[in-house]
Parts: C-alpha cells; structure tokens; sequence
C-alpha cells in the first residue's frame, strides 16, 4: 500500500489510523463526509498532520471531482465505528454522501480496495443499524476486495466524550454525570495504539475478510475502569451481550497490551494539555 483515503480522517479512530500511515511514509488524503466545522478541536488536529508533506484534506465534493488516484496501490478506509460512537450513522443515508462514493467504487469495482472499521455491535443479535448495513451492502455487491475490521471500546488521545474513559477525566476539570451509553463495548477495550499496530497489519496484508480485534485480556475494560475509579456498576449496560459465532470471523489479538497506568496516563495527558482551559 502506496496511499490511502480516508474517509473521516478528523474522527477518533480514523484520525490514529491516518497518523500512524503518515508516520510510515504513506501518502494520506483525509476526505470530510460532513461540514468539517463541525468536528470538534478540528484545527489542532490539523495541526498534528497539517505539515506532512504526504496529507491533503479535501472535501468529499472535491474528491468526487477531482479524484485521479491510483486505485491499485491504495486502500480506501471508511471509520464507520467513529460514526456510530457519536451517533451520526444516519450521514450514510444521504445521497450527497453516498453518491460520489458509490459511483467512484462502481467505476474502479476489479481494483478497489476498501477496509471498513466497524464496531463490534455489529456482530451481536441485538445490532440494528439500517444505515450502516445498507450502506455495507451497497458497497459489498461492488467489490470483493473489502476487509472489516470489527472494534471493541477504543481509549487514549481524541477520544470522543460518548466514552465514559473520557468523561470521567475530563470530570477533574468540570462537573460530569458520568453516563455509559449503550454504544459503548464494555466487554473489552484497546488503547488506540496497540489497536492501531494490529490493523495496520491486517490491511498492509491485502487479504479479504472479518477481522475481530481484541485485547486478549479477561476484564480489561473493567481493570482500565478502576484505575479511573469508575463505579463497576456503570459496565452493567452490555456486559451481558455476546458476538455471535461466526466461522467467518478471525480473532486477532493485538500483539502488545500496553500497561494500563502508561495507556490511561497518555490520555489523561493530553486532556490536560488540550482541554484544560477549554472545558
């Protein structure tokens, strides 16, 4: 892999994924599927990737018209699990989104390469999420080439305030109700980092599939909870729902699990530095 376009780069996940690419050399164009004012703290991300010489943002109307990539050598990368934490899956019902995308996987349908970061309540009994799967659906019966990349509760830098990791950090500098959302994986949890390493790998191996990406680690997310002194009572919400069985599903679990005190303290950092005087 040469490039790659994401679609959501100013997102949590996707922004990590973008960063860790641009870090190994590769060309990144970060494609906004929605008014980038709206994303919060956009300009210090910006400020993060901004001076790498092998980023370019555009918008998705500018992508639509313009776009001359070279299909074969790159990956195009959608953070749907970013979506779904914060609630806006209903974007991919929109036809001023889902047209440029659709026409451009049509015309290039025996060379796209696409990878898709899914939460993993997708592979529960309980998921309903029409837009989310119709959009899949349209995109699968396009191309054979795709990877799905199912996600448990992401935390560290950037992580939205739909996660209660974050809420309970940012409490220290104004008063919070401390609220798990149903969305939130309280089964399992990775620091972005260790998450991001695993699936670079999967999608720098080209292979097709379903990729489940897991600590590996009995009561993760209850042990980073601790830490942060979040009353147990507030995993109750989906601590009792199973993926299903899937034969098709790979389990893979991430190569290193970095230390909870080093991994909570990265992020508690950055709330420090960043938000501080903001909240």
């Amino acid at each position: 892999m040469d490039k790659a376009i994401i679609f959501g780069m100013f997102d949590f996940v996707g922004f990590h994924v973008g960063k860790h690419l641009l870090n190994k050399g590769i060309e990144v164009k970060g494609i906004h599927i929605e008014n980038p004012d709206n994303i919060h703290f956009i300009d210090e991300k910006r400020l993060e990737v901004g001076r790498n010489a092998n980023f370019l943002e555009q918008s998705l109307i500018e992508w639509g018209k313009n776009e001359q990539h070279e299909i074969s050598r790159s990956r195009l990368i959608f953070s749907i699990y970013d979506l779904f934490m914060l609630k806006k899956e209903q974007i991919l019902q929109m036809e001023e989104v889902t047209r440029p995308i659709i026409q451009f996987v049509e015309e290039n349908r025996n060379k796209a390469k696409i990878v898709f970061i899914l939460p993993i309540q997708m592979l529960t009994r309980t998921f309903r999420g029409k837009e989310i799967e119709g959009f899949l659906g349209n995109v699968k019966g396009l191309v054979t080439n795709i990877q799905l990349l199912y996600l448990p509760a992401i935390y560290g830098p950037w992580q939205p305030s739909a996660f209660l990791f974050q809420q309970a950090i940012a409490s220290k500098y104004k008063n919070v109700n401390l609220i798990t959302d149903v969305r939130e994986w309280t089964n399992d949890c990775l620091f972005v980092d260790d998450a991001i390493e695993s699936m670079l790998e999967i999608i720098e191996s080209g292979r097709p599939g379903s990729y489940l990406i897991e600590s590996g680690n009995e009561d993760h997310w209850d042990r980073c909870a601790e830490y942060l002194n979040i009353d147990e009572n507030q995993a109750l919400l989906n601590s009792n729902v199973s993926i299903e069985d899937n034969d098709r599903l790979e389990k893979v679990a991430v190569k290193k699990v970095s230390p909870i005190a080093d991994s909570i303290m990265t992020q508690i950092e950055h709330v420090q530095r960043l938000y501080a005087n903001r909240l």
